[in-house]
Parts: C-alpha cells; structure tokens; sequence
C-alpha cells in the first residue's frame, strides 16, 4: 500500500481536500484574502497508515509566508518523517493560486510550526480508505470533494481551462513548478506541454468578460490534477 501514497497524498493536498475526507479548505487561514493571483505557497504532507486509511496532516505557508526557496530545497523528507513519526512525507510545492480571491478557508489549527525555518500551520486533515488509494492517483480523474471556501476569477483576467469530452469546464485554481519549472507566463501556451489530454479534452485560456465565483462553502466540489499537477476546479 505504502507504494501508493506519495502520489495520493500530493494529488489530494493540490486538490484542497479529500472526497473521502472530513477536512477544510487547505488555503490558509488569510478568510478574505485577494491579490493571490501568483502568489507562492508551499505544503508539507505528512501521513501515517492505519484502521484501514492513510491520515494526512497538511501543513501549509498560506497566510504565514511565500515558502522561501532556499529553505524549501534544503528540506529533508527522511529528517522531516524521523522527527514527526509519520509513515509518509510529501513536499508539495511550490505552488502558485491561480485565482484573485478566496474567501472562507478554515484552518484545522492556527498554532505555527516550523519546518527548516518555514512557518506553517495544519489547514487541513485528510483520511483516505486504502481501497481508493489506486484509483485516485491518476491525472485528469475527477475527484469530489468538501471543502468550505469561495473562490473568485476577476473580470478582465485570463483564466486556463480544461474542456473535458462531455463539455464540462474546469478552471485552474493553482499551478505547480514541481513536476516542471513552470511560470505564469506559460500558461497560455501549456497545451504543447500536455501531451496526455484524454481523448476529446482539450486545455485553452480565455479572458474573463464576467467576474468568476466557484462557492463551496457547504458543500461539494468537483476537482482535477493535470499530468503536471496543475490543479482546476468544475465550473
């Protein structure tokens, strides 16, 4: 089992939450943060196995700090589970919020930590059953999930979208540098760079004419990780 959970835990701390978990929005305690359109941010997962599910404590520099590069390389995954106990440590990161706003985020305990020097907090906890370990590891696998959040996209902006085969559209919420050094400017042409689209998906930007809202906050939501950890939300 141990052989799926790196995977697994970096897919569903990009994801925000769980669609098996009892979790909050890992954004960051920041409830009525704007101006994130990329802005850097950086999580640590570290997981035990047990009861038949992998327990996942997500910690995250949103709100706290942009997740120093310096410090963030000179992590040690193998110091960094001795220290913890954990049975699993995942760096995941960094990231960048592809959105201008959000709102509502609860964090799962604001006492600080720190990492390497890097200041971080629990924003969320995740349980997943080990059966759905395989399954969710799979980039462009449709996952839902509850997460307590309101997510805004301004008028006049780019947004990047994947089109699945149905007609379904999901927005990118953030992008990830880790599997691929990738910037903001990019984006607009990150198509090239995926070359495991499903049949009948396509990814492509657009200029917002309207403000954008994705609200979740009593509820569910649908999310998807691209090959390259690019993480949208269903529209």
């Amino acid at each position: 089992m141990h052989r799926f959970a790196p995977a697994l835990l970096a897919l569903l701390v990009a994801c925000s939450d769980s669609s098996a978990a009892n979790t909050a929005d890992s954004s960051g305690g920041d409830s009525s943060a704007a101006g994130k359109r990329n802005s850097r941010y950086c999580e640590i997962l570290f997981g035990s196995i047990g009861a038949g599910a992998v327990h996942i404590d997500v910690y995250s520099t949103e709100g706290l700090n942009s997740c120093p590069d310096a410090a963030w390389k000179a992590l040690d995954t193998s110091a960094l589970k001795a220290a913890a106990g954990a049975d699993i440590v995942v760096l995941n990161g960094p990231r960048y919020w592809m959105l201008d706003s959000l709102a509502g985020s609860v964090l799962q305990d604001t006492a600080v930590k720190s990492f390497g020097g890097i200041g971080m907090r629990i924003a969320g906890k995740i349980e997943v059953p080990l059966a759905d370990l395989s399954k969710m590891q799979q980039p462009y696998a449709l996952h839902m999930i509850h997460r307590q959040s309101a997510f805004h996209w301004l008028a006049g902006q780019p947004a990047y979208e994947l089109h699945d085969a149905s007609g379904h559209a999901y927005v990118m919420q953030s992008y990830s540098a880790q599997k691929m050094a990738l910037t903001i400017e990019d984006l607009a042409g990150l198509a090239t760079k995926l070359t495991a689209l499903p049949t009948g998906w396509s990814y492509a930007p657009r200029t917002l004419d309207k403000g954008l809202d994705l609200l979740a906050t009593a509820g569910d939501a649908t999310v998807v990780q691209d090959e390259l950890g690019n993480t949208y939300s269903m529209e």
